[in-house]
């Protein structure tokens, strides 16, 4: 569905793969999600019949590939001060996107979990989610998920609902906009929307990527944990015919 309007504080509104070869990247990802790409200064951009989907950009030498979750915020360096004053990190300091593009941050919760601040001026964040090939949910793992909670309820005013399928829902008014789960290692998990989560694992083989479990069965549709050629890990979810979007 296209996203319309500005997505509420706190709400997972972009993902980003951070990649030493972005060319790669473009390969893996065109061919599973024909995903096309916009090249930008030092950005790449990954659209999805026009609509602004994923952004590709240059990691650390040395270090692996990895998807970044970005969270909405209406004033980045506000924000990147409340992370600190609950007990997490400032990795990068917020900095201008591109002109008219806004403003981003990264940070790191107290397990050490990194995640994105992203401040939008005329860009909000994704332009489609919740579909095939389409952003779909973003879930925090910590092995402390009592901690975590009271960390992101202190940045982002969440509010939680009952554990559902080993995961806590958080809620932005009201609505559930992502989880937070116990996991051995602290990190956000990105989830790709699939047509059919069976025939999207089998082409992650063909491409060169890598199957960590499933698909299997879930209350939301078939599940797998997969990596990209380059060792990102995602996660695939095969899309009932209704859910419920993301807050926006």
């Amino acid at each position: 569905m296209p996203k319309a309007g500005r997505y509420h504080e706190g709400v997972p509104c972009w993902v980003e793969l951070g990649t030493v070869d972005p060319g790669r990247a473009r390969r893996f990802y065109g061919g599973l999600f024909a995903w096309e790409f916009v090249e930008l200064p030092g950005w790449t951009v990954a659209t999805l019949r026009g609509a602004q989907v994923a952004g590709l950009a240059p990691g650390p030498p040395g270090a692996g590939a990895c998807w970044t979750t970005y969270l909405a915020v209406a004033d980045a360096a506000r924000t990147a001060a409340r992370v600190r004053e609950a007990g997490g990190r400032v990795l990068r300091e917020p900095y201008e996107v591109a002109p008219e593009q806004g403003w981003a941050a990264l940070a790191a919760d107290p397990a050490g979990a990194v995640f994105g601040l992203r401040q939008g001026l005329l860009w909000q964040g994704a332009g489609l989610v919740d579909e095939p090939a389409a952003f779909s949910w973003s879930e925090q793992h910590s092995p402390d998920p009592d901690t975590a909670r009271a960390f992101y309820r202190r940045v982002f005013g969440y509010e939680y609902g009952p554990e559902s399928g080993g995961a806590t829902p958080f809620r932005v008014d009201g609505r559930p906009a992502g989880g937070i789960a116990r996991r051995a290692e602290a990190g956000w998990s990105v989830q790709f929307g699939a047509a059919d989560a069976d025939l999207a694992v089998e082409l992650v083989r063909e491409l060169g990527g890598t199957v960590l479990s499933g698909p299997e069965p879930t209350p939301y549709g078939r599940r797998a944990v997969v990596r990209d050629d380059a060792g990102a890990a995602f996660t695939l979810i095969g899309l009932p015919s209704a859910q419920e979007p993301l807050a926006a």
